[in-house]
């Protein structure tokens, strides 16, 4: 299976808390368009909403085992949905894979642009903490 991740799993270190052993060893730089990437309130990670206009950058993992699946389905929650969308690679293919949506009714954006290095400089180590505690981080 092929995953395309946008937000906190971008990083390698919450891949491989996240899926243990079943967590791909590389990944590649893909796109999502018709799409656009919102932080959200309370939270320091984001979610997806539908822009025609919109483009997400973000990665591809291939060859997910149903292992991997139930983890990532775990880590994300109930108010998450998995969708089956179309991703470009950076050769311009496009491919199908899974990603995960906060479902309408349970997301609050905020103003904003969420970016992963910023993310990895104030909020990683205090969210891998939590989720090595809990499994559910914020």
């Amino acid at each position: 299976m092929r995953f395309f991740f946008y937000g906190t799993l971008i990083d390698t270190d919450v891949r491989r808390l996240v899926m243990g052993r079943h967590a791909p060893e590389t990944v590649e730089e893909s796109s999502l368009s018709g799409w656009r990437r919102v932080k959200l309130a309370d939270v320091t990670y984001p979610s997806l909403v539908k822009d025609r206009a919109g483009k997400v950058e973000g990665v591809l993992a291939r060859g997910l085992n149903d292992a991997a699946r139930r983890a990532l389905i775990r880590y994300e929650g109930e108010e998450y949905d998995l969708i089956q969308t179309e991703v470009a690679l950076a050769s311009g293919k496009t491919v199908a894979a899974w990603t995960f949506v906060v479902r309408s009714g349970e997301m609050k954006p905020v103003p904003g642009v969420w970016d992963i290095a910023i993310w990895q400089r104030r909020h990683k180590r205090r969210f891998l903490s939590a989720l090595a505690r809990s499994g559910s981080p914020s």
